[in-house]
């Protein structure tokens, strides 16, 4: 067998990749079993704390106005300026936000480093199976998230640019120029349904912070229900539901509740460290939304000295306190199949039950409703897609789909400035972030985004 070598300069220094590569000298390292390969993948494309941009562009988020102190400037305010206002220049003077596309792309780097190797790697197929998975599942969830940063929604403009399909580990010179949306989403697909190939070949694995059978369901439900193929919806969003552990039922839990645990049986994979940034908040909208009696309210949201926090992301400290904050749970398979069922014929009573059935789980005493009109029924989807999906990196991307609708924040520097409130219109240029001026200078084929050219943003005060 070929060994494979790499320069862990070439896999942009592998981050947390841990020691159990054979050195070959100071800056290469070998490759040569299935083992290898997992643990390779393991820290090359699992860990990531590419995410907390999501959670300062939707509008389930605030700033804290309890973080204002004498004549100073609110630093968490003033750093985060550029994303919370939807600026074009927002990765240039954003200094505090990691560049998102440059960390998903060294991500499926490593994915691309894993699945150019692993067919001829020593070990047993079973192995080499689960591994070949798990790559394919997160090249796919990867892009999926970069093509919609990056790219217009699908069923907006599928023909518009998205991002460069990078399928390999090699290096390109001169760059590689963009994809179009409806090509990156077929590949996407392709390697959320190869991955399903092999996982179903072997008993599913769980609980063990990579992805499985169950969670590529989860994502390939998502990506199809962006698509709007609402009979494929169904069939991934099935099989996810008759492959997990159960919804949690949160209205007879008791004692501390910790959302990123695998104690939950709703949890399916736990991965990356995103998290709502010091000195920002949930939103009273998204707040005011939840019943007294909706057991979320209490779990997610925390309340102290008059300051609501996000409990969400804690992670159990029993468990450590470095362990992945971000999850997939079963959860959105009832909702993208719900949403799915409410766009077909005969589908409401099934989008109906689906709906039920996840609010029983977290609401005390709650009656079932019966809604025969099927945009009224599509609204009430979606209202439950955002509390119980929030923070959950869907908000933000689910805005776009549904049409690109004006949203505002609310921003200031110092205690006594007035609150000066910023727009986002409706179908504004800025739902399709722009792409940093590093990345365009790394890759002189890429196109820029119209919301780069677009005037600086400025608000109107109260």
């Amino acid at each position: 067998m070929k060994n494979i070598l790499w320069s862990l300069l070439g896999v942009l220094c592998l981050w947390s990749c841990s020691d159990f590569l054979e050195e070959e000298s100071q800056d290469e390292v070998i490759v040569k079993t299935v083992t290898d390969f997992s643990e390779f993948l393991l820290g090359t494309a699992y860990t990531s704390s590419l995410y907390s941009v999501l959670y300062l562009l939707d509008d389930d988020v605030e700033l804290n106005e309890n973080l204002y102190y004498g004549d100073a400037d609110n630093t968490y305010a003033t750093s985060n300026f550029s994303f919370f206002t939807w600026q074009p220049d927002m990765w240039e003077s954003g200094a505090s936000m990691t560049d998102t596309y440059t960390g998903l792309y060294a991500q499926i780097m490593g994915v691309n480093a894993v699945l150019d190797g692993i067919d001829d790697a020593k070990g047993l197929d079973v192995e080499r199976d689960y591994v070949k998975a798990e790559a394919l599942a997160l090249r796919g969830f990867y892009y999926w998230m970069l093509v919609n940063l990056y790219g217009e929604p699908y069923n907006e403009d599928k023909s518009a640019l998205g991002v460069p399909l990078k399928l390999t580990a090699g290096m390109v010179e001169n760059g590689i120029a963009r994809n179009t949306v409806e090509e990156v989403y077929g590949q996407i697909v392709d390697d959320l349904e190869a991955s399903l190939e092999l996982f179903r070949k072997h008993p599913k694995r769980g609980q063990h912070f990579r992805v499985n059978l169950t969670t590529v369901n989860i994502i390939l439900s998502r990506v199809y229900l962006y698509m709007e193929r609402w009979a494929d919806v169904i069939t991934a969003a099935n099989e996810a539901i008759e492959t997990a552990g159960g919804l949690t039922d949160y209205t007879t839990f008791e004692g501390t509740f910790y959302m990123p645990t695998y104690t939950h049986s709703e949890v399916e994979w736990r991965y990356g460290n995103g998290s709502l940034i010091y000195g920002f908040v949930p939103s009273k909208g998204l707040l005011a939304l939840y019943d007294d009696n909706d057991k979320r309210k209490t779990f997610w949201f925390g309340s102290s000295m008059g300051v609501t926090s996000l409990k969400k992301k804690t992670p159990d400290y029993a468990e450590g306190t470095s362990g992945p904050t971000n999850v997939i749970r079963i959860s959105e398979a009832y909702l993208n199949r719900a949403e799915a069922y409410a766009h077909m014929d005969n589908g409401l009573g099934n989008a109906q039950e689906d709906l039920n059935y996840l609010r029983r789980h977290r609401i005390v005493g709650y009656e079932d409703v019966h809604i025969s009109e099927p945009q009224r029924l599509l609204e009430e989807i979606y209202l439950e897609r955002r509390k119980e999906l929030c923070f959950d990196e869907i908000r933000w991307f689910d805005l776009r789909r549904y049409g690109k609708p004006s949203i505002s924040h609310r921003y200031k520097a110092k205690r006594n400035d007035p609150w000066t409130v910023f727009v986002l219109q409706e179908n504004d240029p800025l739902y399709v972030l722009p792409i940093s001026n590093v990345v365009l200078e790394n890759n002189i084929q890429l196109e820029q985004n119209e919301s780069a050219f677009v005037s600086d943003r400025s608000g109107n005060v109260e």
